[in-house]
């Protein structure tokens, strides 16, 4: 017999409508996914022959005219340190000042002297943000999945890229921000459309540009989900200030 529901007529009475039998009730609401760890981050390229100290657990990077806006603006930003004799490469909690020429950092430890960061290079290397999994069954055919995030940058025409990554390396979110976005928030999208098959499109809010993809997906298990940033020249930056995926089954 199906099932009804009370709609209001445009008199202003009340009448039984039916329900669809293909209508998917409180299934087809959308829901969105818990990111453990992740915090919002600052990726900077330096300079060639950037070098650093660190005194009393805090490192200062100097790199001239690195790029990254002087002031408060990122204080307590995480940071992703490149890497030096004395300490490793990886991200580290919090960001603590910015000058011109200067960029401090949080990071317990030994003193130590002037020291050659990332070898003297700069540091353009894809670089992982946050990573984690998608449950197995999160997605069913027909199901939606979006990825959301906020991010800025410095705002010059090289190439800043934010990707999104689901199981084997699939890339569903790749936003490129220009001289034109440099702040954007930035979309990606994922489709099950069949039992095994995913299409996929990304893009930029501000740019409107985005590209499609036919991938193979088994949403039966856990797939591997990731969020990068890459730079491609000196004296630039990107951050990730929010991320959120929502999914609609």
């Amino acid at each position: 017999m199906g099932s009804f529901i009370h709609v209001y007529t445009d008199g202003g009475g009340i009448r039984e409508a039916r329900v669809p039998d293909n209508y998917m009730g409180l299934g087809s609401q959308p829901y969105s996914l818990m990111l453990p760890e992740f915090r919002r981050s600052l990726l900077a390229s330096l300079v060639v022959g950037s070098t650093a100290v660190r005194s009393s657990n805090i490192v200062t990077v100097t790199a001239t005219a690195h790029g990254v806006p002087t002031g408060a603006t990122y204080i307590g930003f995480r940071f992703f340190y490149p890497g030096s004799p004395s300490l490793a490469a990886g991200w580290y909690d919090s960001i603590t000042d910015v000058q011109t020429n200067t960029i401090s950092f949080n990071a317990p430890g030994a003193n130590f002297g002037s020291e050659s960061v990332n070898g003297a290079a700069i540091y353009t290397t894809e670089t992982t943000v946050w990573s984690g999994a998608l449950p197995a069954n999160t997605l069913t055919k027909g199901s939606e999945m979006f990825h959301r995030a906020l991010k800025s940058s410095t705002n010059s025409a090289n190439s800043h890229y934010l990707k999104c990554k689901i199981g084997a390396g699939n890339t569903f979110h790749s936003a490129i921000p220009s001289a034109s976005a440099a702040n954007a928030w930035s979309v990606g999208y994922v489709m099950l459309f069949d039992t095994i098959k995913a299409a996929m499109v990304s893009g930029s809010m501000a740019s409107g540009n985005s590209t499609i993809s036919i991938v193979t997906l088994d949403p039966g298990v856990d797939q591997p989900l990731s969020i990068t940033l890459q730079l491609s020249a000196a004296s630039e930056f990107m951050t990730i200030i929010s991320s959120t995926f929502e999914v609609i089954r």
